[in-house]
């Protein structure tokens, strides 16, 4: 039989996503889940992310030792996306 646990904390023990509903929180889960995944490829990320998930997302790449920027997109005026850059590490550049 499979064990079920707990892969990483979300952190949201102060209720920080108290105000988005369960389909927010849904989504939000699955992006993390996904640049945790590509995170541990040496490929480069672009991707817009939530803003919402700012700190998780900034946990993950500290987390994965690798160079990262996270910066508001630009022309947003509604301040809910970010661009997330990872750079492809040195060796696959090489490659």
């Amino acid at each position: 039989m499979a064990e079920y646990g707990l892969l990483k904390p979300f952190d949201i023990d102060h209720g920080e996503l108290q105000q988005l509903t369960q389909q927010e929180c849904f989504v939000l889960g699955y992006e993390l889940a996904d640049i945790d995944h590509l995170l541990k490829q040496p490929h480069l990320i672009s991707k817009p992310v939530h803003a919402d998930n700012r700190e998780r997302i900034q946990k993950a790449c500290l987390e994965s030792g690798r160079n990262f920027t996270l910066q508001w997109m630009q022309a947003d005026p509604s301040e809910s996306w970010m661009q997330l850059e990872v750079p492809a590490e040195t060796n696959e550049l090489e490659a």
